[in-house]
């Protein structure tokens, strides 16, 4: 834990520093990389998998994320670092819930990414990339440490997983070609 404190003093005291125009920037983005998973969905149900499961796994998981941290916070009870470090921070600690154990925001961009990922791989790594942008920027502002968002994401990993294969057909599947033996002695016959 004292390295985790360690790293959110440095990372958050980093973005305290910052010029103004970055902190807005970081403020913004920590609530539009998620919003911008919606039309991402959009465009992998348009563009890959016309099925309605495709789209609703995408968005649920993300959604089903965000809540189930709350259950996770309430019983962890970890508080916020800006409440327990007198460290400046970009976001204001009063405008936050109380316990950050796990990121909230981590694990829905984790679910968002992972299960667009799964069902579209080429995607994969910008996906990945704006989920990993996410958690940074939650350290960033102030509001969670380095283990909460790596909890979040981890969690919404797994959120994520659920999702995408609960949205994968579900028919028979086709019989396997015949083997080349069997193939073979059909013609002999």
């Amino acid at each position: 834990m004292e390295l985790s404190a360690d790293l959110y003093r440095l990372i958050a005291g980093w973005g305290a520093a910052s010029p103004g125009w970055v902190q807005a920037l970081a403020l913004f983005l920590t609530d539009a990389l998620l919003l911008a998973f919606i039309p991402v969905a959009g465009f992998v149900w348009w563009r890959v998998d016309r099925r309605a499961r495709a789209l609703l796994a995408i968005l649920i998981s993300g959604g089903a994320a965000w809540v189930l941290t709350g259950p996770v916070k309430d019983l962890l009870k970890q508080a916020r670092p800006c409440r327990a470090h007198p460290v400046r921070t970009v976001e204001l600690c009063d405008e936050v819930g109380v316990w950050s154990l796990p990121s909230g925001h981590s694990a829905s961009a984790a679910a968002f990414a992972v299960t667009t990922a799964v069902l579209w791989r080429r995607a994969a790594a910008v996906v990945a990339v704006v989920a990993l942008l996410e958690a940074f920027l939650r350290v960033f502002i102030g509001v969670h440490y380095p283990h909460d968002v790596i909890a979040g994401l981890l969690f919404g990993a797994l959120i994520g997983t659920i999702a995408a294969f609960a949205s994968k057909p579900r028919g028979k599947r086709p019989p396997p070609p015949p083997s080349p033996k069997a193939a073979g002695a059909s013609l002999v016959a």
